[in-house]
């Protein structure tokens, strides 16, 4: 149920009716004052964690443009090249976004925050003006009236005169605070319907904005998410092509040397007859001894032998 409207004429008859309105108008006033001061501390919460998301944000782009990708072999590809800035380029996208982002906060405070405030402080708090000077007024005015009231009957007629005029000043005085705080509460339940509603139009139409015009940079990368789709495909078919071969090479390997003998090393010799771990026994101090171990390898042709000493 809405609230009752307030008319001039009530202010004549100053009814318990009136006051009554009046009481519900001042209870909606002040709603409306908590419910803006909230949508200020939660409008400022928000935009403060979207200063916080995009400073991870931007944090989580550097390390996607800083690493370095490696892959294996001493030149890359076109396809590695292509597949190793990758990470480079997802960065800048997030970039990108982050910067509309800040765009969007740091308008926040002057398309939202601030005119939030303005329009409690200048509209509502206008209204609690008007309704102290009318707190006043009405004060005067009743005690005009019961000066008035106690008056003693028998006094001489400029006397009585001056009181009567003195109590039709308070009362037009009444009368124009009283109307003047129905008009502006008024014109507060009025600003709400566009003013109000306004400010937050922008609050809404910067995220909308800023969503937006993230659609447009995704547009901008559907492009290359497609290019780079399809050689990730193109990848990975080549690895679980590559990783099959592998294994029935390793199960070859293996099959053939069941036995104790050692496993044929000739496919990873590089111009050595024989290579693998020797453990000497060397004498140490005291007459104790040791167990070292060396990584040996030898050439058959020219009789050299090399021993690398190694601790796994």
């Amino acid at each position: 149920m809405g609230l009752k409207p307030l008319e001039f004429a009530d202010c004549l008859t100053d009814s318990p009716y009136f006051r009554t309105k009046l009481a519900e108008h001042e209870r909606e006033l002040e709603r409306t004052s908590k419910f803006i001061k909230t949508l200020v501390h939660h409008g400022r919460d928000v935009y403060n964690a979207a200063k916080q998301f995009s400073k991870a944000q931007k944090a989580f782009a550097k390390d996607l443009m800083d690493f370095k990708f490696e892959c294996i072999g001493d030149q890359l590809t076109d396809d590695e090249n292509f597949i190793s800035q990758s990470l480079c380029e997802f960065g800048k996208f997030i970039e990108r976004i982050e910067e509309h982002r800040d765009i969007l906060v740091s308008a926040a405070e002057d398309q939202f925050v601030k005119p939030l405030e303005n329009f409690r402080k200048e509209n509502i708090g206008a209204a609690k003006e008007e309704k102290k000077n009318f707190d006043k007024q009405t004060a005067k005015f009743c005690q005009s009236q019961e000066r008035y009231l106690n008056m003693k009957t028998k006094i001489n007629d400029s006397t009585l005169q001056e009181a009567d005029t003195q109590v039709e000043f308070e009362k037009k005085a009444f009368y124009t605070s009283s109307m003047k705080y129905v008009l502006k509460l008024q014109e507060v339940q009025d600003k709400k319907k566009f003013e109000f509603v306004e400010i937050l139009l922008s609050y809404m139409l910067g995220w909308l904005t800023f969503y937006h015009q993230g659609y447009v940079d995704l547009e901008d990368f559907r492009n290359y998410d497609h290019e780079l789709r399809q050689l990730l495909q193109k990848t990975r078919e080549n690895f679980e092509c590559t990783r099959d071969e592998a294994q029935i090479l390793m199960s070859k390997m293996l099959n053939e040397n069941k036995g104790l003998k050692p496993l044929d090393q000739s496919g990873t010799l590089k111009g050595f007859a024989r290579q693998g771990y020797l453990y000497l026994m060397e004498k140490k101090a005291l007459g104790t001894t040791s167990w070292t171990k060396y990584y040996c390898q030898y050439k058959k042709e020219t009789k050299e032998f090399y021993m690398i000493l190694y601790n796994q």
